[in-house]
């Protein structure tokens, strides 16, 4: 029997509907897909400073609240530089 592809069908225009509803201070900005993303998110690079990281399926969603959670907790206590989440919409109807 094969196997489902329960990935979710993500491209820019939809990347670039959503930022514009949900963040019109970042609309017009460049949006360029980002290749390879990775196995959970699909990444997107936002004009020169930002990216979008769009889950690509199910078991990926809520990542990034934890993530908006976490991060800046733990931050603080890393010898690394971490990025911080500037925000995080929500899927659209697509």
């Amino acid at each position: 029997m094969g196997t489902v592809d329960s990935r979710l069908p993500i491209d820019t225009a939809l990347v670039c509907r959503l930022v514009d509803a949900q963040f019109p201070q970042w609309a017009g900005l460049p949006l360029e897909r980002v290749e390879p993303a990775g196995s959970d998110h699909v990444v997107h690079r936002l004009g020169r400073e930002l990216a979008v990281r769009l889950p690509c399926h199910r078991d990926a969603v809520g990542q990034a609240a934890k993530e908006l959670r976490w991060l800046p907790r733990l931050a603080p206590r890393l010898p690394l530089a971490v990025p911080v989440p500037v925000a995080v919409g929500e899927g659209g109807a697509e």
